[in-house]
């Protein structure tokens, strides 16, 4: 579409229908999200470095929880203090 290689899609998970897409983006920003204020990027980055050691499903939920919850700072700084960056 864009020859970007990649788009960016919005979805919902509704209890019911289960996940619905909201909008397909021919440029989705990967530096800003409005949402958490966190770049797309700098969590992509983390996961790929973690990925060999999250074997399952309850790896990666614990993962997410424990690096991305929100907790008012940036990835960025985070990542960095711990040394992911």
């Amino acid at each position: 579409m864009t020859g970007l290689g990649y788009q960016g899609i919005d979805i919902v998970l509704d209890r019911d229908k289960g996940p619905l897409i909201l909008e397909l983006n021919a440029r989705p920003g990967l530096a800003i999200q409005m949402a958490n204020r966190a770049g797309l990027k700098t969590r992509l980055d983390i996961v790929t470095h973690e990925l060999p050691r999250l074997r399952d499903l309850a790896d990666r939920v614990a993962f997410a929880r424990e690096r991305f919850a929100h907790t008012g700072r940036d990835d960025g700084v985070a990542a960095e203090a711990r040394g992911l960056s």
